[in-house]
């Protein structure tokens, strides 16, 4: 027997709903998951993108607008223009500055810088994630101390190494409108 509806939750949505369904009533405000669809099912709607998990937050890539795309609904697009997802800011850490990059996408993307350690690299537990293959996965830190304006940097043992202003270092300070280059990503150091 399945468990009672709960209007507060989402719902995995059986059958078409109403009577022939077991009577599940649909809240229509609320969210509900399609399901179930095989692993090897497309994505209904969507283009036909495999391996759709309902239980997933799906992302619709760029493109020509998907059959059945619904505007009422959240969608998540990633494509030219689209700056980085801005991590929240940390708890009890302060604003200090920012990555300028025109490299990444010609009309600029920024990211934000807080006090304590900010990592750079394409693992995804960094700070700052970038997509570029010649990044190491933990390539940079900066380092600002509570209290101070001093940036730190250290080369976290890259493959490709740092450049700073055009020069390779391995560690340092940051001055304001220095220009750190990570493989082919160049980021301009903004102070606050």
């Amino acid at each position: 027997m399945a468990d009672p509806f709960d209007p507060q939750k989402t719902q995995p949505l059986q059958g078409g709903g109403g009577p022939s369904s077991g009577g599940i009533p649909h809240d229509l405000g609320r969210t509900q998951v399609m399901g179930p669809i095989p692993p090897f099912s497309p994505m209904p709607g969507a283009g036909g993108v495999p391996n759709f998990d309902p239980k997933k937050t799906q992302v619709i890539p760029s493109g020509p607008t998907p059959a059945g795309f619904d505007p009422s609904k959240t969608q998540v697009y990633q494509g030219p223009g689209v700056s980085p997802a801005q991590r929240p800011a940390p708890q009890n850490r302060k604003l200090i500055g920012w990555l300028v990059s025109f490299t990444i996408h010609p009309n600029g993307v920024d990211f934000r810088l807080y006090e304590g350690k900010n990592t750079i690299g394409t693992n995804p537990s960094c700070d700052i994630v970038l997509q570029d293959p010649q990044v190491s996965g933990h390539h940079l830190t900066l380092l600002i101390r509570p209290g101070t304006n001093v940036v730190r940097f250290k080369d976290e043992f890259s493959t490709n190494g740092t450049l700073i202003n055009g020069t390779p270092l391995d560690e340092g300070t940051l001055q304001d409108g220095d220009i750190i280059k990570i493989g082919s990503t160049e980021l301009k150091f903004r102070s606050v």
